[in-house]
């Protein structure tokens, strides 16, 4: 596929969707660390009464969706907020202000914290993040695409 064609896919798709390729991608690629990458099951639509059970169990408002559990070059983890990609006149794919006070404090002690819209940003703030060059990643984003689907 050509990443044009990616993106008009991303597009249409749902953020839970596109984290989902992302993290088949991130599971298939590095397989030895597959789930230290983790999903937060923070947002969704809930009743007040779970609301509330999940806050009393530890629940934190603004929580990235997905964290890499894997301090490297002096950080203590990734940590990624997926969105959709922006459209105009809406506030998809926008942080929230929750978003962006748990953004400034995992930044202060220690984590790297991005915004990620789409299989393209993931696996770049995934190769960055691990000091490796992205390109050949990108490459096998775009011959494999379908698989990750």
């Amino acid at each position: 596929m050509t990443r044009e064609e990616i993106l008009q896919i991303e597009r249409t798709s749902s953020e839970s969707q596109i984290q989902h390729v992302c993290v088949c991608w991130f599971r298939h690629t590095f397989a030895k660390v597959a789930y230290l990458l983790f999903a937060i099951p923070n947002g969704g639509r809930r009743d007040k009464r779970t609301g509330a059970v999940m806050k009393y169990e530890g629940a934190v408002s603004g929580i990235s969706d997905l964290i890499l559990l894997y301090p490297f070059g002096g950080k203590a983890s990734l940590c990624i907020e997926m969105k959709t990609p922006k459209r105009k006149g809406t506030s998809a794919g926008r942080q929230s202000e929750s978003q962006k006070a748990w953004q400034q404090l995992v930044e202060t002690y220690g984590s790297v914290y991005r915004v990620c819209h789409g299989i393209f940003e993931f696996v770049e703030a995934v190769c960055l993040y691990l000091h490796i060059d992205p390109q050949p990643y990108i490459d096998d984003v775009l011959d494999k695409y379908p698989i990750y689907r």
